[in-house]
């Protein structure tokens, strides 16, 4: 096993629960204990910051750190990111909306959002259907924040119709904002888009992405992979 010039890989990440979540200083979720224990595997300490998001990309572009997770794959971004071969999580994005806002299947599937005013994170990538509607601007009006929960409270005061977010993500801050009954999930994908680890190709890590991507597939082919996620759900 070849190892980088140091044990610590320092890797950027945002705020995403249930993926990635800070309470009193300490980052857990279920993407950072599949990371952890995947590079532990590899004889590896691991140092996690959570930034914004715009700011976490330009650190790996940099290479002021070494990778960042979990990040949808563009061409834009494989310019300067090596990414992984494994998928971290597959991410199925859906609407987000008040229970008197209707947003049909037809409308999903057809992309006709002209009607809506919606409410994403800045620099977050939704998938290639939905980043090009929303460069497009095929919505109504489009709000761009840094955090999920403002774009919960502008959903909340009507300022804002939609949202845009993986579904577990939605799930997990709509429990922790006690916002259920406030605001809906809806029931219909938009897309099921795989999220990945990716390194910087600046600081030329394409040998640690390969020993990462052979210690998570063994992981997923022993269960322990599962085994991860099943037993965050249960905490």
């Amino acid at each position: 096993m070849v190892h980088a010039a140091t044990s610590t890989v320092r890797l950027v990440t945002l705020e995403y629960p249930p993926y990635i979540q800070t309470s009193d200083g300490s980052v857990d979720g279920v993407a950072v204990r599949v990371v952890n224990r995947t590079f532990a595997k590899l004889g590896y300490d691991v140092e996690i910051e959570v930034l914004p998001w715009a700011r976490a990309l330009y650190q790996v572009r940099t290479g002021l750190a070494d990778g960042i997770f979990t990040i949808f794959k563009t061409p834009e971004r494989e310019a300067f990111l090596d990414y992984s071969e494994q998928i971290l999580f597959q991410q199925g994005i859906r609407f987000v909306h008040r229970p008197d806002v209707s947003v049909s299947e037809d409308a999903i599937q057809s992309f006709n959002f002209s009607a809506y005013s919606v409410c994403v994170i800045n620099q977050v990538s939704y998938g290639s259907r939905m980043d090009a509607a929303l460069a497009q601007n095929q919505f109504d009006q489009v709000f761009r924040l840094t955090r999920a929960p403002q774009c919960l409270r502008m959903l909340e005061s009507g300022r804002a119709r939609l949202w845009l977010s993986n579904h577990f993500g939605a799930r997990a801050l709509i429990n922790q904002l006690n916002m259920k009954g406030i605001v809906e999930i809806n029931p219909h994908p938009i897309e099921d888009t795989p999220s990945y680890i990716a390194f910087s190709k600046v600081q030329g890590l394409s040998a640690l992405r390969d020993q990462f991507d052979h210690a998570l597939a063994d992981m997923k082919a022993t269960g322990e992979y599962q085994a991860i996620i099943d037993d965050f759900f249960n905490d």
